[in-house]
């Protein structure tokens, strides 16, 4: 806030700033809480007793493959390459408005794995003769205007569940950690989900196998062990 008023206040404007000498207060960021996998099959075969294949696929789509909810809702079958497994995220809906963009302003095309592109295939046969998105309301045969009716079945199943309660942003963290767990290339991953390699590195690290797990202690004391083995040779 006190950066907006710095802004307005910037000369020629001689109004004086009234948040002068307030520094704006840090805010904590939320650490990634993403599903095992054996967690990410319960969930899905809650949803499916609970609520039908729809919301499954819907579901099962949202953790495999990775986009934001608004790109998800807004998906269209125009961006959907089934041939070659791939869809191009383009377009948001955000607060029932669609948005010919995305969050990140950026364009971006997504490889998809084996399981999102078998719910794809099966959303096909629902709704690509009938409308533009690839995502539907079963409750109300209508595309999706926001993101109300997914939270309403996502809480409801996790309470019936024995999975620890995360929100529905975690399904996009658990793609992101799935990835990074097969031993995907972090910059690969990073380029599906629209984030900056610099934010993959700082946000999920310690999902990559090859990151630190004690690695560097052990070089560390590897090298040390080298150099007292030397000491003692020269004594």
């Amino acid at each position: 806030m006190a950066s907006a008023f710095e802004l307005v206040c910037k000369h020629p404007n001689t109004l004086p700033n009234p948040t002068a000498g307030i520094d704006n207060i840090k805010v904590q960021k939320d650490q990634s809480d993403p599903f095992a996998p054996d967690e990410v099959e319960e969930i899905l075969a809650t949803i499916g007793k609970q609520w039908g294949e729809v919301f499954q696929d819907y579901f099962e789509f949202s953790m495999f493959a990775g986009l934001r909810a608004s790109d998800q809702i807004a998906l269209m079958w125009e961006d959907v390459d089934l041939r070659l497994g791939r869809v191009v995220v383009r377009r948001a809906r955000v607060m029932g408005q669609n948005k010919e963009r995305t969050k990140t302003h950026v364009e971006r095309e997504v490889e998809l794995n084996g399981r999102a592109l078998a719910a794809l295939h099966r959303q096909r046969a629902r709704t690509q003769a009938v409308g533009k998105q690839v995502f539907y309301n079963p409750a109300t045969s209508r595309a999706y205007v926001d993101e109300q009716k997914q939270l309403q079945v996502w809480t409801r199943s996790l309470r019936t569940s024995q999975v620890r309660y995360r929100p529905p942003k975690e399904c996009r963290d658990t793609s992101v950690t799935l990835a990074l767990m097969a031993g995907a290339n972090p910059v690969w991953v990073a380029n599906q989900h629209g984030y900056s390699v610099q934010v993959m590195m700082r946000g999920y690290a310690k999902w990559i196998p090859s990151a630190d797990k004690g690695s560097n202690l052990a070089a560390v004391n590897q090298a040390i062990g080298h150099t007292s083995e030397a000491r003692k040779n020269m004594i």
